[in-house]
């Protein structure tokens, strides 16, 4: 990984290293503060002498997986592929603390399954709100992990962790924001977030599935009316509660109870439940043929890779 090593990198490296056992750091900041560069950076050096993983829990921009999602990785990383995913159901964590709360502790737990030695959290970019602060401390207060670094231009995580000043757990540890991180603007996160949705749906198909036997749950529409739920993006989730695949809604068939959606190949057996989220996706943002409708009658239709 060729990033500009700071002195300050290199003495938290000979701290997590060399000083007293940990398992779990997460790395915070304000939005373009260098977050996740620094997180892979620790990850990598930490796994030369741990079995580390890397959780990424940002959904907006998110480096592991598809945006709305939050993922658990093996180190190195491959943004295409991941050990488990939980849906979050929007690119902004605000408005979805539980789902937030819940996907950290999933996963946390899913490392531990795991055996991993260490394990490195990327947070998203904190928002300087009353919503923000909140999630911050939840996620804190949630997960007690051994280490936070708190990147900061100024003082913008302080009235969350002067909460944490009298606890023994998380260790803290603040670093400036390096000059050489680039901001990215608006319009630049938006095109990252379509280009990651692109390379997720590139082998997807018009698909469904039947909604009997199967749970519906998250932000679950008026199914019956067609406008509500067209466009939303769904989880298909396994029994445990991971993510196994993301689909776009083209529409619900109430009299079959089918879901029709776009998303890649995937074993409808592994599906115990089906997730609404509140984001919605253009299928033609992601090159998906939009002017075609979900057949009707007995026409032949993908359900999914390997059938029911």
């Amino acid at each position: 990984m060729d990033v500009a090593v700071l002195t300050e990198w290199e003495t938290l490296r000979e701290r997590l290293l060399q000083g007293p056992p940990w398992r779990t750091l997460m790395v915070a900041g304000p939005v373009n503060a260098g977050k996740t560069t620094l997180a892979r950076w620790l990850a990598a050096q930490v796994s030369e002498h741990y079995r580390t993983l890397f959780l990424d829990a940002d959904p907006g921009q998110s480096l592991i997986g598809p945006p709305t999602t939050l993922a658990l990785s093996r180190v190195p990383i491959d943004p295409d592929c991941w050990l488990r995913l939980r849906f979050v159901g929007h690119i902004s964590p605000e408005g979805h603390l539980l789902q937030m709360l819940s996907g950290l502790v999933r996963l946390v737990e899913a490392a531990r399954w795991h055996r991993a030695q260490r394990l490195v959290i990327d947070l998203p970019g904190h928002m300087a709100n009353d919503a923000g602060r909140e999630l911050f401390f939840q996620m804190l207060d949630v997960i007690r992990p051994d280490y936070v670094v708190a990147l900061q231009r100024e003082d913008e995580l302080e009235p969350v962790l002067r909460c944490f000043r009298r606890s023994r757990r998380p260790r803290i540890v603040r670093l400036p924001v390096a000059e050489a991180v680039q901001e990215r603007d608006r319009w630049v996160r938006s095109d990252y977030r379509r280009e990651r949705f692109q390379r997720y749906f590139a082998g997807a198909r018009l698909r469904r599935l039947s909604v009997q036997a199967r749970g519906l749950h998250g932000m679950v529409p008026p199914l019956d009316n067609p406008e509500a739920v067209r466009h939303r993006l769904v989880a298909l989730c396994d029994r445990h509660g991971f993510a196994r695949v993301l689909g776009i809604v083209a529409r619900y068939d109430a009299e079959l109870a089918w879901l029709h959606f776009w998303a890649p190949p995937f074993r409808a057996r592994e599906i115990a439940t089906i997730q609404f989220g509140r984001f919605r996706l253009d299928p033609a943002e992601v090159g998906l043929i939009t002017r075609r409708r979900p057949p009707t009658g007995d026409v032949p239709l993908r359900t999914d890779a390997l059938g029911e």
